[in-house]
């Protein structure tokens, strides 16, 4: 009888210390909330201006050319290509939004588009552009 209630006890401990064990290390473990990444915003383009692109190869497709064009950059406006995505990033850089994304579209049709449907065009802009 003495055994059984010694095992018993024994047993009893090793739940109540093993009961502990859990609540402890899960009390330590507190879901920490990951910080929000703050991005600066650009106040000014990083892409370097652009000089005269050499002219077009009929025996290489328009849109390789014009990518390998890119990117461009003009007081106005800069353009970039986004493989990932196959898309094409116009940032307009000054006022009046409109007018300068017209610009940035005929860069387009200048370099050997006879129009920018189709194409996977993403315009953004500068905060302060309207």
């Amino acid at each position: 009888m003495k055994k059984t209630l010694f095992i018993a006890t024994v047993i009893f401990v090793l739940f109540i210390l093993f009961v502990l064990f859990l609540f402890l290390s899960n009390s330590r473990r507190r879901e920490v909330a990951p910080s929000p990444v703050v991005l600066p915003i650009p106040t000014e383009s990083q892409i370097a201006p652009t000089a005269t692109p050499p002219p077009l190869n009929q025996e290489e497709p328009l849109i390789e050319q014009i990518i390998d064009r890119l990117p461009v950059s003009t007081e106005k406006y800069d353009i970039e290509y986004l493989s990932l995505t196959n898309t094409f990033v116009i940032t307009i850089k000054e006022s009046p939004f409109a007018e300068n994304s017209e610009l940035a579209r005929q860069w387009f049709l200048q370099n050997g588009f006879s129009s920018t449907e189709g194409l996977n065009i993403l315009y953004n802009s500068y905060e302060w552009v309207e």
